[in-house]
């Protein structure tokens, strides 16, 4: 499966401002949504984990309306795009420079967390390599999608 992230209005086929309802039955097309929550999180998320390993994120506002999607890197198979660069087959630095042609770029904690807030697209990794030779941080782990104003 491809999946071409368009901030703002949707990715896989799940739009920003759905009601909890049209969320979950656009969920459906990739695999059953069950409902979680982040630590201190009132209203519950959605999650979709598909075969691939590729997760699907799905945050609501306090009307219950969508407002971000995250995607968990897949183990194979499933690709995540934004204007044709693949999320998380790119190297993170590659990524990152490609990203900065078309925006501003915030980079955070070290490299592990960077935010486009003009394309309102969120990358994260759990680490950066320690060296040229280091395998670990190479890639982005998840990509987050959200609605204008989610940033600010």
């Amino acid at each position: 499966m491809s999946i071409e992230l368009q901030p703002p209005t949707e990715a896989a086929g799940i739009r920003i401002g759905a009601t909890r309802e049209e969320a979950h039955r656009q969920c459906l097309a990739h695999g059953e949504p069950t409902p979680f929550r982040r630590a201190s999180e009132v209203n519950a998320s959605l999650v979709v984990h598909r075969p691939s390993g590729l997760s699907i994120f799905v945050y609501f506002d306090v009307a219950d309306g969508v407002e971000a999607i995250e995607f968990g890197r897949p183990r194979s198979r499933d690709v995540v795009s934004f204007r044709g660069i693949d999320i998380f087959d790119t190297p993170a630095d590659e990524l990152v420079m490609k990203l900065g042609a078309h925006t501003s770029i915030e980079v955070d904690e070290g490299g592990r967390s960077v935010t486009a807030p003009d394309l309102l697209l969120a990358l994260w990794r759990s680490v950066v390599p320690e060296s040229d030779g280091d395998p670990d941080g190479r890639y982005f782990e998840s990509v987050l999608m959200a609605g204008p104003g989610y940033y600010g």
